[in-house]
């Protein structure tokens, strides 16, 4: 079961740095950022094959499927995680599941989805001024009128 909270967990900087930075990237929808984090031979159950062209475009598949889907820092059993979010159908957000980063050589190599109810999971809800940053975006991209109308319920 999700709780939603602030993560209390003490891990290794380097973790919370490439959790933070792999969050703030996601959110932004920037692939350079992402590019800039992931090791030429990454891999990752949510996509096919291996590298950095196989990441951008299985995270761009990702992104086309579920545009409104955001990602926010989280804990689960002592490791720092990447959790994910979609609004339901009302625009709250719920919790879809986790990413956990596998780091090596000051790069990301691997990235496992986990979709555990009995996970010891903690995260904190998106941040409401970067739903408001991706909507802005969401306009300014696809020339769409976006309007926040309360996603946090």
């Amino acid at each position: 079961m999700v709780r939603v909270e602030e993560p209390e967990q003490v891990h290794e900087p380097e973790a919370e740095n490439f959790r933070d930075a792999l969050v703030d990237s996601f959110n932004a929808r920037d692939l350079d950022g992402i590019v800039e984090l992931v090791s030429d031979s990454v891999t990752s159950d949510m996509f096919e094959g291996s590298g950095v062209d196989a990441a951008i475009e299985g995270l761009s598949a990702l992104w086309m499927r579920y545009p409104s889907l955001m990602a926010s820092r989280g804990d689960c059993e002592n490791d720092c995680v990447v959790a994910l979010w979609l609004p339901d159908e009302e625009g709250v957000f719920r919790s879809m599941g986790f990413l956990e980063l596998t780091i090596e050589d000051d790069q990301i190599e691997h990235v496992t989805y986990i979709d555990d109810d009995d996970a010891d999971f903690h995260a904190e809800p998106p941040d409401e001024e970067q739903v408001e940053e991706w909507l802005d975006w969401a306009e300014w991209d696809r020339g769409e009128e976006a309007v926040a109308e309360g996603p946090f319920g």
